[in-house]
């Protein structure tokens, strides 16, 4: 059977997602975007995307960085922001991390405990910010995430409007730079951040290449075998990648509920 190739991104592309976040926040009768930025390629996308449709004055960005958080991430967001002409706060939420540690964690947790955690109060100063100032908060998932369930739920997971999450993560870089992202942004090695060491492409077992051409053509119907010999891995890697979107499908759908009441 033969599959359509992952396509490319276009000006196109970017016009439709700079008209989406305009109509989103027109809509909702809302003052701007409130964005998580962490230094990583996709929140720079989304701040960028938003500053370009709605106008920087109605970009808000906010850095929440914690006691691992790399000092390049300081100086990179604070750089794109001050460029783009966005609104930049700092606000270090480990305090809040370390106080809800010690009410709910336990020993012998996994860092990914810690790391859920961590999300969801990023997604409480997130949310807090938007009811400040009647704005809308914009995530920053994207499509390959989405399908494999790796953000938070209730954490990065949490937003009012997703630009991206039809992207694939290597479209995401093709949109970076045709918005003009700055490269180190765009070279750097993809990570949420959530403890020391940690990389998105370790944790998953696959390069992000290879999930996306994976993904792509078992949205189309593809077979384990078909998934691997498209993206370069093995069937059981493709097996693996199914039963985990299959799995994960929870994260991105409305609450499971009774169909009679």
């Amino acid at each position: 059977m033969a599959f359509r190739a992952m396509r490319s991104i276009t000006d196109a592309d970017v016009s439709r997602i700079l008209g989406f976040i305009k109509e989103t926040v027109s809509a909702a009768h809302a003052e701007g975007a409130v964005v998580g930025i962490s230094g990583g390629i996709d929140s720079a996308v989304v701040v960028k995307l938003c500053a370009d449709a709605l106008g920087a004055d109605k970009v808000h960005a906010v850095f929440m960085p914690v006691s691992s958080t790399p000092k390049e991430d300081y100086r990179q967001t604070e750089s794109m922001c001050q460029a783009w002409g966005v609104k930049y706060d700092v606000i270090d939420i480990q305090p809040a991390a370390d106080a809800f540690g010690k009410m709910i964690l336990k020993p012998g947790d996994d860092p990914l405990q810690r790391g859920n955690m961590m999300s969801r109060c990023r997604m409480i100063v997130l949310f807090d910010a938007a009811r400040r100032e009647r704005r809308l908060v914009f995530g920053t998932t994207n499509r390959s995430e989405l399908l494999m369930g790796y953000m938070t739920k209730f954490g990065d997971g949490a937003e009012d409007a997703s630009p991206i999450c039809r992207l694939y993560k290597t479209q995401v870089w093709e949109i970076a730079h045709l918005i003009g992202v700055p490269g180190e942004i765009i070279d750097k090695v993809p990570t949420a951040g959530l403890w020391d060491g940690q990389t998105d492409e370790e944790e998953m077992g696959v390069t992000y290449l290879a999930l996306d051409k994976a993904l792509n053509v078992m949205e189309q119907g593809a077979t384990d075998g078909e998934m691997a010999e498209a993206a370069g891995i093995t069937a059981e890697k493709a097996a693996e990648i199914r039963a985990q979107v299959s799995r994960m499908e929870h994260k991105h759908l409305p609450a499971y509920a009774p169909r009679d009441c």
